[in-house]
């Protein structure tokens, strides 16, 4: 081999070293993999594979924060929101029982539905989604079925079922998923709530149950809006993979489920638990008891008592979304603050790529992601419910 070769490879090992110290300064540490019970878990450290990555969020528009836009800018409480390929914005408002369509630069277009329990009405509904046929599907609880309606909002037919008709729909390439809960009392003012993962074909027939968590709870508790705090929370990925977690746990844990329901793998972040402060045990244990009272119309005796103890961990995770661009958008707590507004980034290898934080932003209860673009739903307690449409610099 000649001498000027012996350079060119001394040259190019060189180089590639320089770029490995690159690469190695720009990136964290890569998860671990272990197999358990022959199921993958990827376990992630808590500093991110790609610490440099960012994420831009320019706002276009916001539905909902000016009070002399008119009443249907105006949203008593949001139970949903689906986003066309061409902007189309389905907002569900609860309470209403009824959805608003905007166009994709936030303006107005129509009203879809009323309240009841006639054709095209609902009682209790609970979100809206993009149906297996492209219509607009609304569970409503109180009439037990599915109501579908045409994007121009048309009513087009009932989807009945025997029981509370599934929530957080997701359409699927045979059908739709979505949550069943099914309570059954076990005495003692106690309940025992199922939540089931199922998939269903386009007429509601049942497929198969990808996953089932089971909880106990007071009669109480229930009243208080437990039924939702446990709620599975989900996303599809663009290989039809089932991303889940467990809202109300202090384990870092997203179980990741094939089609037929066996598991694919499991995502974890060894991080200890947060503990809640004094403070925020505190104000829980007010805010139930002011639930409480008003429920009772102000009648409770003066020296009334609850037998109510928080969990003394914050929750990990809450909302799971899937980013086109190939991420798992994953909302985490963060300890001294209770915005919502942090989310760890995954890939689809399960992979902790990120942690963003979305500025300005307080309780994002609903995220959609389509082309560019992410919708965003605030649902901050004391403030009125803000849409706010972004454009995302990846």
């Amino acid at each position: 081999m000649s001498t000027h070769a012996n350079h060119g490879l001394r040259g190019l090992t060189i180089l590639s070293f320089l770029i490995l110290l690159v690469v190695t300064a720009c990136s964290g540490q890569r998860a671990t993999t272990q197999m358990i019970d022959g199921v993958l878990h990827v376990i992630n450290a808590e500093e991110p594979l790609r610490p440099n990555m960012e994420i831009g969020f320019e706002e276009l528009f916001r539905i909902g924060d000016d009070e002399n836009a008119g009443d249907e800018y105006i949203f008593t409480g949001i139970g949903g929101i689906a986003v066309s390929e061409n902007h189309d914005i389905y907002i569900q408002i609860v309470r209403e029982d009824i959805v608003r369509a905007f166009d994709s630069e936030g303006q107005f277009i129509r009203t879809i539905g009323r309240q009841g329990q006639g054709p095209g009405e609902m009682y209790l509904a609970q979100g809206v989604s993009f149906g297996p046929d492209g219509n607009i599907w609304v569970p409503s609880a109180g009439s037990v079925r599915i109501v579908v309606f045409t994007p121009e909002g048309e009513f087009v037919k009932n989807i009945p079922f025997g029981q509370v008709p599934p929530m957080l729909i997701q359409t699927t390439a045979d059908g739709f998923m979505g949550i069943h809960v099914e309570p059954r009392p076990i005495g003692d003012g106690q309940v025992e709530l199922s939540y089931l993962l199922r998939r269903f074909n386009a007429d509601g027939d049942t497929l198969n149950t990808l996953f089932k968590a089971t909880f106990q709870m007071d009669i109480q508790d229930l009243q208080l809006g437990g039924l939702q705090e446990n709620v599975p929370l989900y996303t599809q990925d663009s290989e039809s993979r089932i991303w889940q977690c467990r809202p109300r746990s202090d384990v870092y844990q997203i179980t990741v489920w094939n089609s037929d329901g066996t598991t694919n793998m499991v995502v974890e972040k060894d991080v200890p638990p947060i503990p809640k402060s004094e403070q925020e045990i505190e104000e829980e244990r007010e805010t139930v008891l002011s639930i409480i009272e008003q429920q009772s119309g102000g009648q409770l005796p003066p020296d009334f008592t609850i037998d109510y103890e928080p969990d003394p961990h914050r929750a990990f995770l809450g909302l799971l979304y899937y980013d086109p661009a190939g991420y798992i958008w994953a909302q985490v707590s963060q300890e001294g603050t209770h915005n919502g507004n942090a989310f760890d980034i995954f890939d689809l290898r399960g992979q902790f790529m990120q942690r963003i934080f979305i500025e300005g932003v307080n309780n994002p209860a609903f995220l959609q992601f389509v082309g560019d673009r992410l919708y965003l739903v605030e649902a901050d307690p004391m403030e009125i419910p803000i849409v706010t449409a972004y454009r995302l610099d990846r």
